[in-house]
């Protein structure tokens, strides 16, 4: 699994009424008049103990709260999958707290019908845009192509078939821009390695994961990139089963353990960018309009496990980070995520 990051921290001494998957329990007023106390609600499409990015984007909610004395989370909405649930879930969580953290690609269609009717609700969309502006609605994302393109190179580099696999839940603009990513990584050299994609349509569903990792290494592919959350066990499984060695690359977190054949990790501390938003957006700084994280800022980059890297590796994968912030190379036209055609801004 990738790392488990404790959902709790100093935040626990707070008050939550958490609800049960997929319904929330009401949150009450959204500030407090006489302490100044901000409520949050939180939502998102997979289960909040999903040793993934949910669980990341909600460690970085309470990691907010924990730095500041007059912020509360009240109510989770967890593991809302269609549509009618994810809009119902917002409006109750709309109308009783003063931030709302949509947590997932596939709410935003329902953060763009939801948020017009709650104005003074400050809404903070993760990993999507919405279709058109609302000044009561941040999108924030992390330029994962930029950890794609170092991975692909890496992977490339150390392949020794030269076919590369990336296996994902769903084909979300995320997921598109590891797989983009590692095709422009690949070819920053005259190896020819080739990239294939693989979507399970399931984040979490092991056994399809595990079906779709030795699908790849029947082909021969020995590099595999795995864009999933507790799915990504299969992953491990399939490549640790192997007759020959199947290097595996995660994303998000870094977890050396859960696998024998995990190399490295193209790093993406949602934890980060959510705390980042959540203390802005609680401070009144938080612009409306769309916000991408990246390098520069350490929300993504790649690390190895330790004694993975070869001298080689190690100064290939410096070599890329460096030549992404100096824009000495300039990612693809789909390797980033699409820019919304409206106020945007790269942190």
């Amino acid at each position: 699994m990738r790392t488990r990051i404790p959902l709790t921290s100093a935040a626990t001494a707070l008050t939550l009424t958490l609800a049960a998957c997929g319904n929330s329990t009401a949150a009450g007023n959204s500030a407090d008049p006489a302490s100044g106390t901000l409520s949050i609600g939180f939502i998102s499409q997979a289960p909040r103990n999903d040793s993934g990015f949910t669980q990341y984007g909600l460690a970085g909610v309470n990691a907010a709260i924990a730095a500041q004395k007059n912020l509360k989370l009240s109510s989770i909405v967890d593991n809302v999958s269609n549509s009618q649930e994810q809009i119902k879930g917002l409006q109750t969580l709309a109308a009783g707290n003063a931030i709302v953290v949509a947590n997932g690609a596939s709410l935003n269609k329902a953060v763009q019908v939801v948020a017009p009717k709650f104005p003074k609700v400050r809404f903070i969309l993760v990993a999507a845009h919405t279709e058109s502006f609302a000044d009561n609605v941040t999108s924030v994302d992390a330029a994962v192509g930029y950890d794609a393109i170092v991975v692909g190179a890496v992977a490339s580099a150390l392949s020794r078939s030269k076919k590369l696999g990336m296996i994902a839940g769903l084909q979300v603009p995320a997921s598109a821009s590891w797989y983009y990513g590692m095709v422009q990584g690949a070819g920053l050299d005259t190896s020819g390695a080739k990239v294939t994609q693989t979507y399970t349509g399931d984040y979490n569903d092991v056994g399809k994961a595990k079906q779709a990792a030795e699908a790849m290494i029947a082909t021969g592919v020995d590099s595999i990139l795995s864009d999933l959350d507790s799915g990504s066990q299969g992953v491990y499984q399939a490549s640790d089963a192997a007759t020959s060695a199947v290097d595996v690359y995660q994303v998000f977190g870094l977890d050396c353990k859960a696998g024998k054949n995990i190399v490295g990790s193209g790093v993406v501390s949602w934890s980060a960018i959510l705390q980042d938003a959540v203390t802005d957006a609680a401070a009144g700084k938080l612009p409306a309009g769309a916000i991408s994280y990246g390098l520069a800022k350490g929300a993504v980059k790649f690390e190895f496990c330790p004694g993975k890297a070869t001298p080689a590796a190690q100064e290939l994968a410096d070599k890329v980070t460096k030549q992404l912030i100096s824009n000495e190379i300039t990612p693809a036209t789909d390797v980033l995520l699409p820019k919304p055609p409206y106020a945007y801004a790269q942190r």
